[in-house]
């Protein structure tokens, strides 16, 4: 546990929490939401790569959980950049698709566990995403975006098993 842990009432007992920098705002602010959310999502990751076999993909999966911790900082107004992050979900992407055949109807999900937990986190990607718009993270909103993707086809990888 980390030494600056206070396990006892704190400021953040009266509704509001830090942003980098030390700005004050409520805990229902929309980069406070926004941050719990992708802190969601990094956990719903983290159950995903419990059910993946693949060391590869472990390790991609890891890689995005380090993208989403950068991405909370630039939502919390730390400094920081996402491009190259996005460029090897991009690059990901692109050998993924490249290798599979054209998808001619929806996906339900439910193949399996871990096919559904990829659609489960891939759909609160999207969810991210729209806040990150909506609070004008645009590069956040992007990583989003390409990692909805990336998650998307890791779904349909692994409905195939």
């Amino acid at each position: 546990m980390p030494k600056n842990f206070k396990p006892k009432m704190g400021a953040g007992d009266l509704g509001f929490t830090d942003l980098f920098g030390g700005r004050r705002v409520p805990k229902t602010h929309s980069r406070v939401k926004l941050n719990a959310l992708l802190d969601d999502l990094s956990a719903l990751l983290g159950l995903l790569k419990t059910g993946l076999r693949d060391a590869g993909q472990k390790k991609e999966i890891s890689a995005a959980q380090a993208g989403l911790i950068k991405a909370a900082g630039i939502v919390a107004g730390m400094k920081a950049g996402l491009k190259p992050e996005t460029a090897a979900l991009e690059a990901l992407i692109s050998a993924r698709a490249a290798a599979m055949k054209p998808q001619k109807h929806f996906v339900l999900p439910g193949a399996n566990e871990t096919e559904a937990l990829a659609h489960l986190a891939r759909a609160k990607a999207r969810v991210c995403e729209i806040l990150a718009w909506e609070i004008k993270a645009a590069e956040p909103a992007v990583y989003l975006n390409r990692l909805s993707d990336y998650l998307f086809l890791a779904a349909l990888k692994a409905a195939k098993k």
